[in-house]
This record gives C-alpha cells, sequence and structure tokens, in this order.
C-alpha cells in the first residue's frame, strides 16, 4: 500500500458528516490539521471532505461505528497507515434519542445511547491513545449543560454525557502528566439535526427554543480547533461551555 505524504498535524473526528463534526473538520483544517471523518457512512461525508479540501487541507474518510471496538480499530490503523500519527481526536459522534419519560422509553434504544455517546468515546481513545501519547497529543469530547442538569424525557442523554465529563477528568487525571491535553467542551444550543429532533418531540423548554435562536456550528467549531490547536494548560480536564465571556474572548479573540 502506499502512503500519502505524512501531513504535519492530524485530527481525528467522529461523528463529523455534519453539524459541528463537519464543521469542525473545517476548523482544524484551517489551523494545520489533515482531519480525519471518521463517520458510520463514509458517502455521506463527500460534503464535508469536500469543504476541508477547500481548506487546502487533505482529508481522510474512514468507516468507523464508535459503538464497535473492532471498527474503531480498523479507522486508527487505516490512519495511521495513511498519515503514521494522530494527534488530535474529538469525540463528536453521539445522539440524543430516546426522547420520553424513563418508563416511557425503549430499553435497548437507551442502552443504545450509551454505547454511543459514553462507551464510543471510550472505544475511540483506548485505540488512539497510544498514538497521542507519542506526540502528547490533545482530546476534545464534546459535552452538553444536560451533563450536569437534568432535562424532561432526556434520561439516556444526560447520563451518558454526565459519565463523558467523568471521562474526560479521568483522562485529564491519568494522562495529563504524560503529555495529554483533555477538554470537555458544551456547544450550547447549535443548529444542527439533533436540535431538529428535540423540537420535533416537544420535550421540556428546550424544544420550544426558535430555530433562529439557534448559534451557528462554526462558533463551537472554531472553539473546538483552539483548544485542539493551543492546549492550554490552565483549562485542561475541565467541561467547559462556549457561552463562557472568557473563553470566547480567548479563543475567538471576542469580548
Amino acid at each position: 500500500m502506499t502512503s500519502t505524504p505524512h501531513p504535519t498535524r492530524v485530527a481525528f473526528i467522529t461523528g463529523a458528516a455534519r453539524g459541528i463534526g463537519a464543521a469542525t473538520a473545517v476548523a482544524l483544517a484551517r489551523r494545520g490539521f489533515a482531519p480525519v471523518v471518521a463517520v458510520r457512512r463514509p458517502e455521506a461525508a463527500e460534503s464535508a471532505a469536500a469543504a476541508v479540501r477547500a481548506a487546502a487541507q487533505p482529508c481522510l474518510v474512514v468507516a468507523c461505528d464508535v459503538t464497535d471496538l473492532a471498527s474503531v480499530r480498523a479507522a486508527v490503523e487505516r490512519t495511521l497507515e495513511t498519515w503514521g500519527r494522530i494527534d488530535c481526536v474529538v469525540n463528536n459522534a453521539g445522539q440524543i434519542d430516546p426522547i420520553g419519560h424513563i418508563a416511557d422509553t425503549d430499553p435497548a434504544a437507551w442502552a443504545a445511547t450509551l454505547a454511543s455517546n459514553l462507551t464510543g468515546a471510550y472505544h475511540v481513545l483506548h485505540a488512539t491513545l497510544p498514538a497521542l501519547l507519542q506526540v502528547q497529543g490533545s482530546v476534545v469530547n464534546l459535552s452538553t449543560g444536560a451533563a450536569h442538569t437534568p432535562r424532561e424525557g432526556w434520561s439516556a442523554y444526560c447520563a451518558s454525557k454526565a459519565g463523558l465529563a467523568m471521562l474526560t477528568r479521568c483522562l485529564a487525571h491519568e494522562y495529563g502528566d504524560r503529555g495529554v491535553a483533555a477538554y470537555g467542551l458544551q456547544p450550547g444550543l447549535v443548529d444542527t439535526a439533533m436540535q431538529d429532533r428535540i423540537r420535533g418531540s416537544g420535550m421540556n423548554e428546550i424544544s420550544r427554543i426558535p430555530k433562529t435562536d439557534l448559534a451557528p456550528p462554526e462558533r463551537s467549531a472554531d472553539v473546538i480547533a483552539w483548544l485542539a490547536a493551543t492546549r492550554p494548560a490552565d483549562l485542561r480536564g475541565q467541561d467547559l461551555t462556549v457561552n463562557d465571556p472568557a473563553l470566547l474572548a480567548r479563543a475567538l479573540g471576542t469580548s
């Protein structure tokens, strides 16, 4: 197999076919990373890959089901065979269903959300940490305010994201002194397909927020790229919120 020339820095991004994941791939490309768009259906990532290439960076699309450890390992191996390194991981893949009161939800669907949002992130970290340790890389886990505040009908989402926030802290605790910079980022209310699903459910006050009040995915993507590229020491291990003016001022130069 003939590999392409190795980029200076490589970012492995899950769930990057659209929304925040796709915007993050572009934001990282603009900071000099070659993005790996890791998605369940590679054919769905054509638009994301084209946007990365328009930002003058190569893009590798790999099949990756984060709930399947073998699939994750294969995606990571493909990345290393092609580009030889992984400098950044963005755990963005996730889902919100089932939406409903606990007793009314399907147990299999509830478990599937934990498998995607929490165990999936663990799978990616388990597979990429050897490469990250080689280069003292960075990890950004996509969190949410729902990791810390219960929302009616979102028990699977809230519980899985609360676990992910603790996984971020554990990652920083165990690997921070070995050079891995770990962060959680709460993107707030963003105009994505997940928010379309939330509005359609009619469950809790979040579903009643107009689409026009939602933030574009690019704002969170730019903060993720800043964290990955600059690796601020004072923020490591924290579950940050993009709505923090101090964070935005540092990351985007806003006030």
